[in-house]
């Protein structure tokens, strides 16, 4: 892409938002977040850090998003990656990392940190992706930081408002318990506390988002869904001051739409009243995924007030033995019910969250998501046809199963390409004859990159290598690699992952252990 090219887009791009920071200190922090631009914007999490790194004395920041691999500028004043001090990282899922190196690759920057001495920018990592899995991100960056940026913020500070080179920061950086290097672990996460809110930094008229003011009502997950990092990586569930969160809308809300961002947004305490206030403000309202046994007609009739147009509920699976092996015990009754409730009270969209590839599942469980669609539209349409005389969307998502790390099924393995692929065929047949729906499953291409990484531990060095050497021939690499088997391999409790070693967490590990062996007496029930 020619340069002028790449300046236009981005100028264009930041004609179109509002609160961006455009600052020139001593110090030059180049924040990456490895996607597109509307991807990026959705995260108020990378919003936070740059925000934070520009309150910082001699330090500007700006960001740089991936919608150019080559001769890629940055948004604020379009400048060159080589322009910069430090290169911050911010990543929360795993294949992004696919990306940040092929960014490095083209500005010719070595993507090993070994292979980078001082006169490269000092190259660091936050996001979720950090204390999640940082086998992932360990041989490339320089470090990691494990937590929320803002508890950070006071020793970052000092370290990079008085920053002089990489090797200095370096050893002061590996002082700090949340740090991790390859050769300082297992660092700390640190989270923040229950007063300090994230929102939104920037408006911006791109993205699925776009012109919604995002704001975050809880952090992490009450219940104890054996597949999900949301339980136990971002333990303890925290539900924010809801006072803070009030006087932050209030203050700093740039719009009258609101996206209120919370995993277990139902069970949130006066939930129906916290709703009702901001309505009375006179703001429409989106949410995140909603549990079906935690929605009354009371909490749908008030999100209808605040306009909003589609519901989410992960069910997940309609095997009742697979609900008890991941601890998701929703019922038929309780996802039927809501369906009803949601086309009733004039909600016009729903969309609808699966999973295949569960431990043991069989053909028929797969297969019967088709039975329970066939059913949920049955209701939801009727009821929308019979009381407003008109169709809305069910739109419905099938993803395979991917063991995830600092989770009670980070021991089973992805489930055989063959075992998928048929159950795929099967479901994409029988969905494909049920009228008024939309539906997309995950490839198992893409399942196994996700799980290869997902899990990935001193074997990612020969991977990147390898992908390297291929041109960035992500399938052939994977062939080269022998990875179907390295992700379909199960384990029992007493292996010990190289990110188990790596971090230490906010919970006692040895309950992942104790939640697998409980899945083990399942199955063999």
């Amino acid at each position: 892409m020619e340069k002028w090219s790449v300046i236009n887009h981005y100028r264009n791009l930041l004609s179109a938002e509002s609160n961006y920071i455009q600052k020139f200190g001593r110090v030059k922090i180049a924040l990456v977040y490895p996607n597109k631009y509307e991807i990026a914007m959705q995260n108020i999490g990378y919003q936070d850090v740059y925000r934070i790194f520009n309150s910082f004395d001699s330090v500007s920041c700006e960001r740089f998003v991936l919608d150019f691999l080559e001769n890629n500028l940055s948004i604020e004043n379009q400048r060159f990656l080589r322009e910069f001090d430090i290169i911050a990282l911010s990543i929360n899922y795993e294949e992004d990392i696919i990306n940040f190196i092929k960014f490095l690759s083209n500005e010719s920057i070595p993507i090993f940190n070994y292979q980078r001495d001082n006169s490269y920018p000092l190259i660091i990592a936050g996001g979720a992706l950090t204390f999640i899995n940082p086998s992932i991100l360990i041989d490339i960056v320089d470090v990691e930081l494990l937590g929320d940026i803002v508890v950070m913020s006071n020793d970052l500070e000092l370290i990079f408002s008085h920053y002089l080179n990489k090797e200095d920061a370096i050893k002061s950086l590996k002082k700090l318990p949340y740090a991790l290097t390859k050769d300082k672990y297992p660092a700390k996460v640190v989270l923040r506390n229950k007063n300090y809110i994230i929102a939104s930094t920037i408006k911006t008229s791109k993205g699925e988002f776009a012109r919604e003011y995002l704001v975050e009502l809880s952090s992490g997950c009450k219940y104890s869904c054996r597949f999900c990092t949301a339980t136990f990586a971002y333990r303890p569930f925290r539900v924010f001051n809801f006072n803070k969160v009030k006087e932050k809308i209030l203050s700093e809300s740039f719009s009258k739409e609101l996206g209120l961002i919370s995993a277990a947004f139902g069970d949130l305490p006066d939930v129906k009243d916290k709703l009702q206030f901001f309505i009375e403000k006179g703001f429409k309202i989106s949410v995140s995924s909603l549990r079906a046994d935690t929605l009354d007609r009371e909490l749908i009739e008030i999100l209808k007030r605040g306009s909003v147009k589609s519901i989410t509920i992960a069910e997940e699976t309609c095997s009742d033995r697979l609900k008890k092996l991941i601890n998701k015990m929703v019922s038929k009754e309780s996802v039927l019910n809501v369906a009803n409730m949601v086309a009733d009270c004039g909600v016009e969209n729903l969309k609808l969250y699966y999973m295949i590839g569960l431990p043991t599942e069989t053909y028929d469980e797969a297969l019967m998501i088709v039975d329970r669609i066939k059913e949920i539209a049955e209701i939801f349409f009727n009821a929308q046809k019979k009381k407003f005389n008109r169709l809305g969307k069910i739109k419905v998502s099938i993803n395979i199963f991917i063991p995830k790390p600092f989770t009670p099924l980070q021991y089973f393995g992805l489930q055989e390409k063959k075992i998928i692929e048929e159950k795929v065929r099967g479901l994409r047949k029988k969905l494909g004859r049920i009228p008024n729906i939309k539906y997309d499953i995950m490839s198992y291409k893409s399942a196994i990159l996700q799980a290869f990484l997902a899990r990935g531990e001193s074997y990612l060095y020969n991977f990147y290598e390898k992908l390297l050497e291929e041109g960035f021939n992500i399938q052939k690499t994977l062939k080269l690699m022998n990875a179907e088997s390295v992700v379909t391999r199960c384990f029992d409790e007493n292996y010990i992952f190289l990110w188990e070693k790596l971090v230490d967490p906010n919970f006692d590990k040895d309950i992942l252990k104790s939640e697998f062996k409980k899945c083990l007496k399942i199955l063999e029930e």
